[in-house]
């Protein structure tokens, strides 16, 4: 790191303040400022004065401009006030008291040519706490001679600074100026000034690529320190980018250069910013800060990304450079942090506070302040432990019901802060109640449909016993959901299995009986063939039931068919061994006889044949 340095130009830099242009104003009230100036508050008799406007505000600019330092008093700041629409003039010298009391000053504008440059233009012996300077754009158009600039003061001398914030941009054209410098919160830093509690995300850049700057996200330089001079507990989260290659470029405080022998203390603070340099000046660029033999840093925290934590500088006053000290251990001042969200790093940040539970992990995954409740992410344990009620299996579930909860999820916005802590709260009671309004899907009815359609087919005077399946399908219960669907294929497997259990009724073989009792009482041996009537009884199959009554009744008319087509053996007579004598030619009486004889058996013969026939063909 090579520093350019005009010794002489910066023993005047302590004698020498900037003067800054006076304004009148006339008296208006209001958060928002009008661009006038109200001074009616100041009585120049109280010890303490409240600032409970805009124009009050820039009566204490207009004051100071007419050259009140206020020395001895406090101001106290009771209310946000918002800048925007008019340029702000800063605070020339200011020797008292400023209590911010936590508000904020809103959209500033400062654009100056040369001087100090900030809400403050000096600070010298003054304290200033609690004050946040937000959204600022401070600009320094161009230089004939030297300048400080920093959003919060350009300069401070011997000053108390704890507790104050500033964010928005600064932007200096160091063009033509010896000793330009430039910090995120304050310009120069002398003496004993003590800067505690304190942070800027600002984005401060330098645009002349011709001359040096003391740049830092922080501090631009700290000249000539005294005892109690330090930097504690403070941090920088903006971005820093130089123009000009020899331009010393860190997140704390750009060069620390004592030429008394006094040590400017840096303690407890971090830089986590991003810091931009020319090509080939990647070694001008520190994270904490580049000090002088006479400077410290301890217990700083600072990223792994290649850049140094703290460099010590070795100065040749003769020739006003300075040079890296290459065997300097920068571990002395602190580590090099791979992860800031380990809460490992806020614990160890908070063990070496001042002030106690200072450091809080922010929602940009860095340490904050506690006192930064909109940086800080909201507690999302409610919403994690909503997520992790969420069902593992959606698919059971209606598309309707699951669509709102994907809609609560979906809601979430993972970088709320405290401020928002409600509405966490809210985005995980939608969840809950998403999860709650989750409706099931209906059980599958089919098989149970299939079977109840399976036995209604049937016809259940066929079976001996219908009433197992009636029961099985009365107790079937519709509206069960997807969860119950085993009670459901239960119902249905009870109807099949109760299908699957019926008999059929027994065929009826009453025929099948009368047939054989008819042949029964049959003499085979008045036949010629009986075996085809013993044949069709044989061939009877018990058993059968009523689904095969038509084959159980062809047994029958088999055996029918076969009686009815018995023919009975021919009958045969011989002479009586006592009558054997003929009948006579006359004797009449016999002759008749044997004709009526000889008739009826005709008769009776030709009856049995016609009535088979009409048997047979009946059945």
């Amino acid at each position: 790191m090579k520093i350019k340095r005009w010794i002489g130009v910066l023993l005047c830099m302590l004698l020498c303040v900037g003067m800054l242009p006076t304004m009148a104003f006339a008296a208006n009230e209001a958060d928002a400022w009008d661009g006038t100036a109200d001074t009616s508050w100041y009585t120049g008799s109280a010890s303490e004065y409240d600032i409970n406007s805009a124009e009050a505000l820039a009566g204490v600019s207009q004051l100071a401009a007419d050259g009140n330092d206020f020395s001895g008093i406090t101001l106290n700041l009771t209310t946000d006030v918002d800048l925007s629409g008019h340029d702000w003039t800063p605070i020339k010298t200011f020797r008292g008291t400023f209590n911010g009391g936590g508000h904020s000053v809103l959209n500033m504008r400062v654009a100056l040519e040369d001087g100090e440059n900030g809400f403050f233009g000096y600070l010298n012996k003054a304290v200033v706490k609690d004050i946040n300077i937000e959204q600022a754009d401070v600009e320094m158009l161009s230089s004939n001679s030297y300048f400080n600039q920093g959003i919060l003061a350009g300069w401070a001398n011997n000053a108390k600074v704890t507790g104050c914030s500033t964010t928005g941009s600064i932007t200096a054209d160091a063009s033509g100026s010896d000793v330009p410098s430039v910090g995120g919160f304050i310009g120069s830093c002398k003496g004993n000034t003590s800067i505690v509690s304190c942070w800027s995300t600002a984005d401060v850049t330098t645009t002349s690529t011709e001359d040096a700057v003391m740049l830092g996200g922080l501090v631009g330089q700290w000249e000539n320190a005294a005892n109690g001079a330090e930097i504690i507990d403070s941090y920088f989260g903006g971005t820093v980018t130089a123009a000009e290659a020899t331009t010393s470029t860190a997140g704390i405080l750009g060069a620390g250069l004592s030429f008394n022998g006094e040590v400017v203390l840096i303690s407890g603070c971090v830089s986590y910013g991003q810091l931009n340099v020319p090509a080939g000046a990647e070694g001008n660029a520190v994270h904490i800060a580049a000090l002088d033999e006479y400077g410290m840093a301890e217990n700083c925290m600072w990223p792994d990304d290649g850049k140094a934590g703290v460099v010590r500088l070795v100065v040749d006053w003769s020739i006003g450079q300075a040079y890296p000290d290459p065997d300097f251990d920068e571990t002395q001042c602190g580590q090099v942090i791979a992860d800031f969200t380990d809460q490992a790093v806020i614990e160890k940040l908070n063990a070496g506070a001042q002030t106690t539970g200072l450091w809080r992990l922010g929602k940009n995954g860095y340490p904050v302040f506690s006192t930064q409740t909109d940086m800080i992410r909201a507690d999302y344990e409610a919403v994690e432990a909503a997520r992790g009620k969420v069902p593992a299996d959606l698919s059971l579930f209606t598309d309707e019901s699951v669509n709102a909860l994907n809609s609560a999820l979906g809601s979430v916005d993972e970088n709320l802060s405290i401020d928002e802590q409600e509405q966490v709260n809210a985005m995980a009671k939608a969840i809950e109640d998403a999860i709650a309004a989750l409706e099931y899907k209906g059980a599958d009815y089919q098989a149970v449909d299939a079977a109840i359609e399976k036995a209604n087919a049937l016809n259940k005077d066929e079976y001996k016993d219908f009433s197992d399946v009636e029961v099985a399908i009365a107790a079937v219960v519709r509206d069960k959901n997807i969860t119950e669907q085993t009670a459901v294929n239960e119902m249905a497997k009870a109807i099949e299995d109760a299908i699957a259990a019926l008999e059929y009724k027994d065929a009826d073989y009453s025929k099948v009986d009368e047939a054989i009792a008819k042949a029964d009482a049959l003499n085979p041996d008045d036949y010629t063939n009986f075996s085809t009537v013993e044949a069709a009884v044989n061939t009877v199959v018990r058993g059968k039931d009523i689904t095969e009554q038509d084959k159980v009744d062809d047994m029958a008319l088999a055996i029918e068919n076969a009686i009815a087509n018995l023919e009975k053996k021919p009958a045969t007579g011989t002479p009586s061994d006592t009558d054997t004598s003929s009948p006579q030619t006359g004797d009449n009486s016999n002759i008749a006889l044997w004709i009526a004889v000889m008739l009826a058996a005709g008769a009776a013969l030709t009856g049995t044949v016609l009535y088979s026939r009409k048997r047979k063909y009946s059945r």
